[in-house]
């Protein structure tokens, strides 16, 4: 199984096959792959997205699975490294896993503006507020909130995964978040601000996640979808893109996990 994720390798463990996302760096990496038997394309934006579903109708591979997860680099970074501990028969499952990383983890970011942030969409004040020199505010991806202020408040865990601009927002203490340090090199785009600083924190092992989401009751419980049969979370099979209706095959009619 291979996680194919369209992002910069900076963003994601080391080891990652990574592309462009455009539809020919996709299909050109998904050939270089040869006959995996099961890839799971990851998404960070709705452009590529597109592209990984108009590569796969340009294969005609019903063996790939395309997924998008919006989330900052260090929360994008955690997606893809749980999504690359799952079992190609489990792939399926890929939403089910992403929020249940989001349950065991916490994001936050401090922004010198808040002007260009699209999600979560601060209130006009704040972005009036934004204008005012040496202003400094506090998103909570995980609460999916927006409030002044310049301490990201994040709770102590097992690591943490940090970026931040040239310019620092803040001088901040981040050895209560965790015994582990990982600190990326990415651009502030996803913020739309010139300064910046945001932070994810592992609250529970990648590994605990993944086994929780694989237990017998767990997959038991699970749907499948009427096409392919292989096991579903949410509304949308991740490989034949169609909407799971409601009452889909119960999980023990056999096929794919």
């Amino acid at each position: 199984m291979t996680v194919l994720a369209l992002s910069p390798a900076s963003q994601v463990p080391e080891g990652t096959v990574v592309a462009a996302p455009d539809v020919e760096s996709v299909v050109e990496r998904l050939l270089e792959l040869g006959d995996t038997e099961h890839v799971l394309v990851v998404a960070a934006d709705r452009a590529g997205h597109e592209a990984a579903r108009a590569a796969r109708l340009v294969l005609g591979e019903s063996r790939l699975g395309v997924l998008r997860h919006e989330a900052p680099p260090t929360a994008w970074f955690v997606a893809v490294a749980a999504l690359r501990m799952l079992p190609p028969v489990a792939l399926g499952l890929a939403p089910a896993l992403l929020e249940a990383v989001a349950r065991d983890s916490r994001t936050a970011a401090l922004l010198s503006s808040v002007t260009g942030l699209e999600r979560p969409r601060p209130s006009m004040g704040l972005d009036l507020a934004s204008r005012m020199p040496g202003s400094v505010f506090r998103v909570d991806w995980s609460a999916q909130t927006v409030a002044r202020g310049d301490a990201l408040d994040l709770p102590a865990g097992l690591a943490a995964i940090t970026a931040a601009s040239e310019r620092p927002v803040r001088e901040l203490d981040d050895t209560a978040w965790g015994p582990t340090r990982i600190e990326l090199s990415v651009d502030g785009t996803f913020w739309g601000a010139k300064r910046w600083f945001e932070a994810t924190v592992l609250l529970r092992p990648l590994e605990e996640t993944v086994d929780g989401l694989l237990r017998h009751d767990v997959v038991a419980a699970a749907e499948r979808c009427v096409s392919c049969a292989r096991h579903v979370a949410g509304d949308l099979c991740v490989f034949c893109q169609i909407p799971v209706p409601s009452g889909a095959v119960p999980a023990h009619s056999g096929g794919h996990v």
